[in-house]
């Protein structure tokens, strides 16, 4: 029972980094047809070497700083998102600058405190409310269309999010047993 419960855990991990690679080569494309800088993809892509080298390393020896690193990256690329996006375009809907930048502080703020399990659900509760929020909120970006492509892009961070929280919630017991965390 315990080797396929965490069979399926590393399954749901893979199949949403693959999902979450496959939405930024999208956006990639996406950006370079509609001339949208594409700096950012370089934390995207330290982003998913963290990743994998958890997956295929990392996991081995159960601690809590390459999950800090990777939420501290999330947090980065996020607000690196929003700051290019006033740069650009000025005129964004205060709702998607306040949840983009809100999400960022929350990230960040769960970063520190890994050890908390119980509290941290709320806390990525209410971070993948903001998110969802950031990445769906309708707005008119001049001379870019909002197309399936549009938002696929803008929700680059929700599926790093949901990488990253499978990868918290499911080995947050292998960090308690090596007396890592406190019990929760």
């Amino acid at each position: 029972m315990k080797k396929s419960k965490s069979v399926l855990q590393r399954l749901i991990v893979i199949l949403t980094s693959l999902a979450g690679i496959a939405v930024g080569v999208v956006s990639i494309f996406w950006r370079l047809d509609n001339f949208i800088s594409i700096r950012s993809f370089i934390v995207v892509g330290a982003y998913y070497c963290l990743v994998f080298f958890y997956g295929i390393y990392g996991y081995r020896i159960p601690h809590g700083n390459l999950i800090r690193y990777l939420m501290l990256i999330l947090a980065a690329y996020n607000v690196f998102n929003v700051t290019v996006s006033i740069y650009r375009w000025y005129k964004l809907p205060w709702i998607v600058l306040v949840t983009g930048n809100l999400a960022a502080v929350l990230i960040a703020y769960m970063a520190g405190r890994l050890n908390k399990f119980k509290k941290n659900i709320l806390v990525a509760a209410l971070v993948t409310a903001l998110l969802l929020v950031n990445s769906f909120w309708p707005d008119k970006i001049p001379g870019v269309e909002a197309s399936v492509l549009y938002y696929l892009d803008r929700t680059l961070p929700v599926f790093m999010w949901f990488t990253i929280m499978s990868i918290y919630f499911f080995r947050y017991q292998a960090h308690t047993e090596a007396g890592l965390a406190e019990k929760a």
